[in-house]
């Protein structure tokens, strides 16, 4: 492919940036399927040791550090500032850099594995940050991405609790199955679209055991439910705390407690010969 030019998109705004520091210091706490995730995806990329592998949005290093414990050769970059100076801390025997997805500042063919854990479905330009990944990709290399697919499980009333109280449109829509498979076929067609091939993917379903609603309520806080409240008059906030325990009760099982259910999926592809 030819080298990038001084046109390449900007994959991720301001925003984005502002919210990743914001989380870099609890990311793998509020995100708690990362770590495991991250092995996954390593796992089903499979590279053999010494692999040039480069980390997209590697956040606090979940997929980095399962790559070195395979014995690869690994450079990282995250987009947030505060992300990369507590990762090159964590993991000083790696390199990393502050850099855009849509902007990668590496030469053409510079890595034989490319990775981005819950990366892609973040980016406002998803399409130009394949383009880089295949640019930077050695003929042949493999790319390996990890989606939260926003399917919510035993979650699905939550999004109609919001409609209510914000007015329709806010939270109502397809089913967590629809949409699952909707952002999985979205990231395979964004794939192919973008030159790779042999395209396969695995569906994971992770398991969060919360005890009880008011634990449930806590544990969304951080996830979301903090935002909510504060587009709410205090009355408001306090009736939509109210109806969100009425939901949540029944949910709720002596022996078990509240058992969430996340559907993600792992996709692999291949850059050209």
């Amino acid at each position: 492919m030819n080298r990038r030019s001084g046109a390449a998109a900007s994959a991720v705004t301001e925003r984005s940036k502002r919210k990743y520091d914001d989380l870099a210091d609890r990311y793998e706490e509020v995100y708690f399927y990362v770590a495991d995730l991250g092995e996954r995806l390593i796992s089903l990329a499979d590279p053999a040791p010494g692999t040039k592998a480069l980390d997209i949005g590697a956040g606090r290093g979940a997929v980095a550090r399962a790559a070195l414990a395979k014995g690869c050769a690994v450079t990282a970059v995250d987009v947030s500032p505060r992300m990369v100076e507590l990762l090159a801390a964590d993991l000083p025997q790696i390199s990393v850099h502050c850099m855009d997805a849509g902007r990668l500042g590496f030469p053409d063919g510079a890595f034989e594995l490319v990775t981005a854990g819950f990366v892609l479905q973040v980016l406002d330009d998803p399409a130009a940050a394949l383009v880089e990944i295949r640019r930077v990709l050695t003929p042949g290399g493999s790319v390996a991405l990890s989606v939260d697919t926003q399917s919510i499980g035993r979650l699905n009333w939550l999004p109609e609790l919001t409609a209510d109280f914000f007015g329709q449109g806010q939270g109502s829509g397809s089913s967590g199955g629809a949409r699952a498979a909707t952002e999985s076929d979205r990231t395979d067609g964004l794939l192919a679209r973008a030159g790779f091939t042999d395209i396969r993917r695995e569906t994971v379903t992770v398991l969060q055991p919360i005890p009880d609603p008011p634990a449930l309520w806590d544990w969304m806080m951080p996830r979301g439910l903090t935002e909510v409240l504060k587009a709410l008059p205090a009355d408001r906030a306090e009736d939509f705390r109210q109806a969100f325990m009425t939901h949540a009760e029944p949910m709720h099982s002596a022996e078990d407690g509240i058992v969430l259910d996340f559907v993600l999926t792992l996709h692999l592809a291949k850059a050209p010969q």
